[in-house]
């Protein structure tokens, strides 16, 4: 599906919106945060086992016609479908994510870097963890505030940049990316890594995220936590079994999801759970 091709209408009904936001930085904030407090970061397919196609014709069946959310590959492969309906200059690029990990992980997270009146900008509606609220300049070494949160680029050299976010009272690393052009290829390769690999996290945890307010919700275990924008805790509330979790998935996260979808996940996380 080509981008004139694109359901402008059921885009921005999804979103809230009237009509496309002006080509300007606002603009680009206004579609952007738009897309990520409307549509929740969520893995159950893969924790079902059902294959995920990253397609936009796909993505746009399951996100827009049945409801649903999903992770970097189809969240902002809409939002990138997005930006350039609506006027936006962009172009994708890959990043390892680092954040809790001992090093920067396989490239398997997707964003976009926009250009505006000489500026570049990052844009991401699709990281499911303390990535931004909004886009930031692609600059390193310049520390943006957003919703209680710091956020900066670290120039790692031939790596790429290196997102960062004050945590606790030091700087965390998210992600790191890179700095090369991105193909079909490498898309179909880091989703099918993300979604069949065993030993995946998106095959064995819950990775479920939505914007409350200021607040981001997350499935972590079978906690429902609520943290602020300092990305501590401030709720935790325990999903008791199956049908609770299809409740919150329906009422928080804003979900379409099938109750065998949600017992399917609720099964293989437990599973996962157990001694070996």
């Amino acid at each position: 599906m080509s981008t004139n091709n694109f359901p402008a209408g059921r885009y921005l009904a999804r979103l809230g919106l009237d009509q496309w936001p002006a080509l300007n930085a606002a603009g680009l904030a206004e579609l952007v945060c738009a897309q990520a407090r409307a549509i929740s970061f969520e893995n159950l397919d893969t924790l079902s086992g059902t294959p995920v196609d990253v397609r936009l014709d796909s993505i746009i069946d399951k996100v827009l016609e049945r409801g649903r959310g999903g992770y970097c590959f189809e969240l902002n492969g809409l939002l990138g479908a997005a930006l350039q309906a609506a006027g936006f200059t962009a172009q994708r690029r890959l990043a390892r994510v680092s954040f809790r990990r001992p090093g920067p992980g396989p490239r398997t997270h997707l964003l976009w870097l926009v250009e505006l009146d000489g500026e570049t900008w990052l844009a991401d509606a699709g990281f499911g963890g303390p990535g931004t609220f909004a886009p930031i300049r692609f600059v390193p070494d310049v520390v943006t505030e957003q919703a209680g949160a710091r956020f900066r680029l670290v120039d790692e050299g031939a790596c790429g940049l290196h997102l960062q976010r004050w945590i606790d009272g030091a700087w965390a690393d998210v992600y790191l990316i890179d700095r090369g052009p991105v193909l079909d290829m490498d898309i179909d390769m880091g989703n099918h890594f993300t979604s069949t690999w065993p030993g995946s996290p998106f095959r064995n945890i819950f990775m479920c995220f939505t914007r409350s307010g200021d607040d981001i919700l997350s499935l972590e275990g079978n906690t429902l936590v609520r943290r602020n924008g300092h990305y501590e805790p401030v709720e935790r509330q325990t999903i008791r079994d199956a049908e609770h979790l299809h409740t919150v998935l329906t009422r928080q996260f804003k979900l379409d999801v099938p109750k065998s979808l949600a017992l399917a996940s609720w099964q293989r996380v437990q599973d996962q759970a157990q001694p070996r």
